[in-house]
């Protein structure tokens, strides 16, 4: 692993929303060696409800230790049909402690039937019209319900005790 980043990316602004009692982490392109800067020795973020994969899925970003720490409860990866979404990056969500659930914009053409989450979870699938997207609705109380607008497919997360 690189110690720095020479591009745009290690430039990158993560967010970390709350709302009540809702914590979601978006790092945006944030490759792994600011994963480390964030996660190590003491992890700053905490645990989140919601994680949107960093730099779409790709494997130079979204680290175990990152993903592992946060604990998310659901994960929504922002990638295309072929640009991120790699396979490394979801064995890592899909090992996360505590993870519900996890779902797609695009269904990944290079993860094939392995490295890819079921199809009610993907709001753009192969054969189909892109342009489909996923809603995130949030409650104070810390309930959300997450929709696929692609089949209207939605879930409904209390929070946790």
């Amino acid at each position: 692993m690189d110690d720095h980043d020479t591009n745009e990316n290690a430039m990158s602004i993560g967010l970390l929303v709350t709302y009540g009692r809702f914590r979601m982490y978006d790092p945006a392109d944030v490759t792994w060696n600011k994963d480390r800067d964030l996660m190590c020795p003491v992890n700053r973020v905490g645990t989140v409800d919601m994680y949107m994969v960093s730099n779409h899925g790709t494997d130079n970003a979204n680290s175990p230790v990152m993903v592992h720490a946060l604990r998310p409860r659901v994960v929504i990866m922002d990638n295309g049909a072929r640009k991120g979404g790699s396979a490394a990056v979801f064995q890592i969500v899909k090992s996360s402690p505590g993870l519900e659930d996890f779902w797609q914009m695009h269904y990944s053409i290079p993860g094939g039937e392995t490295a890819n989450v079921a199809s009610d979870f993907i709001a753009n699938v192969e054969g189909s019209p892109d342009g489909n997207w996923i809603k995130v609705s949030v409650e104070r109380d810390g309930t959300f319900t997450v929709t696929n607008a692609r089949n209207k497919f939605t879930k409904t997360y209390r929070p946790l005790k």
